[in-house]
Parts: structure tokens; C-alpha cells; sequence
């Protein structure tokens, strides 16, 4: 009795893993990042691209970001090696210089890419969709869609 019990128990365990199978998220590599890219979440807070229009635009291959901060166009560089999965720096980020009614939006973007030491995918599936970008303390800065 006592082993039918001990196999009844290790059937249910079994099944309780694969019912509570976590959602796996695709793995992005460096090559996932290139192309154009709009911003869709800024420090937790959902953004409606089409309203505030924010992009990035990754050229890895020649280590540069540009895009639109908000109001002002923006270029930096890009460093990373593909030694170092998923740690990425935007460096040197600079902007025009026009003067827009709400740069709110503009000096946080720009205060979050300062910030930004990893990525992550957050599609479950390939081609990667969604990407976010942490800080050193593991805080998601960003979350951006390809265009």
C-alpha cells in the first residue's frame, strides 16, 4: 500500500511540473537588434508610438544608433561584443537642439538609454518582435517594437 501511495504521489508531482510548465522566451541574439525600432514602454509606462513617435534605428554592423528622441534627432554609438551575450552601452548619445513644448518624454528616453547595460526578447517565438532593455540594478528601462 505504502508504494502504491509513494508512486501515486511521484505520478501527481510529475504531471503538476508539466501543468505548470513555464512560458519560455525566445533568445535574441545581437543580429536581432538591427533595423528600426519604436519606443512602446519607457519606465513601466506604456506609450502609444504613433502619439509621441519616439524610434531607435541599430546599425550593428557599423556600431551606430540613431533614431527620434522625441522632438530632437539623436546618434550615438553602439558598443557590445558578441562574447558578452546581451550586454550592450549606448555611448555618446547627442541631439539636435530644437525646443519643443514636452521634453518630458525626451530627457527620459535619453536618460534611459545612458542606463541601458542589457537586452532580452520578449517574444516567445522567432522572428524576435519585442525587445527590452534593463539597467545595472535589473530595472527594465525600455520595451521596443520593430517597425
Amino acid at each position: 500500500m505504502k508504494r502504491l501511495n509513494c508512486w501515486i504521489v511521484l505520478l501527481v508531482g510529475i504531471g503538476l511540473l508539466f501543468a505548470c510548465k513555464s512560458k519560455r522566451v525566445a533568445e535574441a541574439t545581437f543580429s536581432d537588434l538591427d533595423g528600426r525600432w519604436d519606443l512602446v514602454e519607457l519606465n513601466g509606462e506604456p506609450l502609444a508610438p504613433a502619439e509621441t513617435n519616439p524610434f531607435i534605428e541599430l546599425d550593428l554592423a557599423r556600431h551606430i544608433i540613431s533614431g527620434k528622441a522625441g522632438c530632437n534627432r539623436m546618434m550615438g554609438k553602439i558598443v557590445y561584443t558578441p562574447k558578452h551575450r546581451h550586454v550592450i552601452r549606448f555611448l555618446d548619445i547627442t541631439t539636435t537642439r530644437m525646443a519643443c513644448q514636452n521634453m518630458h518624454l525626451e530627457r527620459a528616453f535619453l536618460e534611459a538609454l545612458n542606463k541601458v547595460v542589457r537586452f532580452e526578447a520578449n517574444d516567445e517565438i522567432r522572428p524576435i518582435q519585442t525587445i527590452a532593455f534593463y539597467g545595472a540594478d535589473n530595472t527594465r528601462l525600455m520595451v521596443i517594437n520593430k517597425r
